[in-house]
């Protein structure tokens, strides 16, 4: 998994049209967005709920006391491995791996916001500046590696393609990282998690004896101990100041739901969970299990005897697991939590009542840019319910955030028909439209 993200990067920053001049920001842009469904064809996009609306959160802090060209666009990617990069054009990626191994919500902010240094810095394009020609012979090799479809065949061309990228990018990868960890942790600290993120982070990769658990960025920069001394004399004193006693629960759902198939994991929480049943975060684990392995009703039971605030978002969503849809419609009706008004949705849906279903994902739609399922959602209750036009719009406006520009159109043309050419809602589609031509 690993190694085709970096292949598949390292493509394309040696695909580019290079130019000594160097790229301007509509070009970065431009490239980013391509690099961007690439990457989405090639590997698994996260899709929890919990992970795309608690994220989006971060990112929006982190991005509010952070200089930027263009907006983050901020992707989970569904693997073990220990992960995160930024790209060109304000796209970054973060595996679930990462996630899961973060302790604290201040670590992965400290990840997050060195990402958005790189892409303050505009470090890529730079080194997409200074890049004078294309290694042919590299990229030959790299493009086998990713096509080729036997594990063991990609392991053997991967580790000359691999070598021979990372060997053109290392003169300029170190200073980078140090303006990375300078800002991003000046700009985690404005943002309220602390200036210590990235060196707590970094303590926990230097301890491992895995390489296949350290970032990229680490492997052509193995002065992690001095980068870990400077933050820390620079932070001492910084200390976070958000709430932020949601996020172990986002690191149960990333280790249960999204980590490594297997025992192993499951056997580490329920045995926590028998060592202290009163921990919340412990409980939430065991529910999750269980309702994995088709057991609801000790899922149910589990979470109803939680102490957490959080209560009636896991109650509620474990009844939506389990089918019970009129249960779960009670226990969230009142919680405003947008986490648990999305699962709300889905209970009045599966009880199929389509209309209140509708109302509450549409009120979910700011949400869907980081969430397109809202997208998909709107489109398609509407489409059940007789409101052709937005329902074509929607599922439109799904398939633009997919990378599906034919479908797109499809669907934004039978929107413009159905609403009548002269409405003022076929002209914001017609709108949109044009935008897609122009690129």
């Amino acid at each position: 998994m690993k190694p085709r993200l970096a292949v598949l990067i390292a493509i394309l920053i040696l695909s580019l049209p290079l130019r000594t001049f160097g790229i301007t920001i509509e070009e970065e842009k431009k490239y980013g967005k391509e690099m961007y469904f690439e990457i989405a064809r090639s590997v698994p996009v996260n899709n929890d709920v919990y992970m795309s609306f608690y994220l989006r959160a971060m990112t929006a802090r982190l991005e509010a006391s952070t200089s930027l060209d263009f907006p983050i666009i901020f992707t989970v990617i569904d693997s073990t491995s220990v992960d995160a990069f930024a790209a060109i054009g304000g796209y970054v990626f973060i595996t679930t791996g990462l996630i899961g191994l973060a302790d604290t919500e201040e670590e992965l902010a400290g990840v997050l916001a060195h990402e958005f240094a790189h892409i303050s810095k505009r470090h890529v394009a730079k080194a997409i500046e200074k890049q004078k020609f294309a290694n042919w012979g590299t990229l030959a090799t790299m493009l086998a590696a990713a096509l080729i479809p036997s594990p063991a065949g990609k392991g053997a061309i991967l580790a000359s393609g691999l070598a021979g990228a990372q060997q053109m990018s290392i003169t300029y990868t170190r200073e980078n990282e140090e303006e990375a960890d300078s800002v991003g942790a000046e700009n985690a600290d404005k943002a309220g998690y602390g200036g210590r993120g990235t060196a707590e982070f970094l303590k926990k990769l230097r301890a491992t004896s895995d390489n296949r658990m350290v970032p990229r960025y680490l492997l052509t920069h193995p002065n992690h101990a001095e980068r870990i001394v400077k933050i820390e004399s620079m932070w001492r004193d910084s200390k976070v100041r958000l709430d932020t006693s949601f996020f172990p629960y986002l690191v149960v759902r990333a280790q249960v739901l999204h980590g490594t198939p297997g025992l192993s994991t499951e056997e580490v929480w329920l045995k926590r969970y028998a060592r202290d049943k009163k921990d919340p975060v412990n409980a939430y684990a065991a529910a999750l299990i269980y309702c994995l392995r088709g057991e609801e009703t000790e899922a149910v039971r589990i979470i109803s005897e939680i102490n957490s605030p959080y209560k009636s978002l896991f109650l509620g969503e474990i009844l939506v697991r389990a089918r019970r849809f009129k249960e779960a419609i009670e226990v969230l009706k009142d919680d405003y939590n947008p986490i648990s008004r999305y699962f709300l949705a889905k209970a009045y849906e599966g009880a199929g009542d389509r209309e209140r279903a509708f109302i509450h994902y549409r009120a979910l739609l700011s949400y869907a840019n980081c969430y397109p399922e809202i997208y998909n959602k709107v489109g398609m209750l509407a489409g059940m319910m007789g409101n052709e036009g937005v329902g074509y719009e929607y599922l439109g406006r799904y398939y633009v955030v997919m990378g599906n520009g034919d479908l797109a159109r499809t669907n934004f043309e039978k929107a413009v028909n159905r609403y009548g050419i002269n409405t003022k809602e076929a002209r914001e589609v017609m709108r949109i439209l044009d935008t897609m031509a122009k690129k």
